[in-house]
């Protein structure tokens, strides 16, 4: 029988929550992030810019998509780092 490492797909977890989000981060078997204007927005986080800085401090090694356009290692554009 086939384990999770086994899978030819990579999981990405999406989200808002930031200790969500720094939890699945050290899950080995979470490939990427990802995460979006509406799911921010139901977390509660009216500074989009602020939150992605933050949480780039802290992911930096797994790339992701946010709102289906910028990938998250390139996010640092879309916020103008």
């Amino acid at each position: 029988m086939s384990t999770l490492k086994d899978l030819k797909v990579k999981l990405f977890a999406d989200g808002a929550d930031k200790a969500g989000m720094l939890q699945l981060n050290a899950n080995p078997l979470i490939k990427g992030m990802t995460t979006n204007p509406s799911l921010m927005r139901k977390a509660g986080i009216h500074d989009y810019e602020a939150f992605a800085r933050d949480i780039l401090q802290h992911i930096t090694e797994k790339t992701g998509f946010v709102g289906s356009v910028f990938p998250m290692n390139s996010l640092r554009c879309a916020v103008r780092l």
